[in-house]
């Protein structure tokens, strides 16, 4: 694979990670809802931090951050 189409691939990649972060960070209020019915909010909050957490670290990996410093304070459900 040539710089270019690496290139084209790390932003598609990262592109994917944005959107990916982004419906994580929306509130599904069905899925919710049936998490409650179900008796586990708590481990699909869980679930939702360490998806949260994983798409960070690679994304941080793609950009060539130090990963260090991108896992201080990560919280998704700071964000709800």
């Amino acid at each position: 694979m040539d710089a270019r189409s690496a290139a084209k691939a790390e932003s598609a990649t990262l592109d994917a990670i944005q959107l990916m972060l982004r419906d994580l960070h929306t509130r599904h209020d069905e899925i919710r809802h049936r998490a409650a019915f179900r008796g586990c909010t708590k481990e699909l909050l869980e679930v939702q931090q360490e998806l949260v957490d994983y798409l960070l670290t690679k994304k941080s990996q793609l950009m060539g951050q130090s990963e260090g410093d991108s896992l201080i304070n990560r919280n998704y459900n700071a964000f709800l």
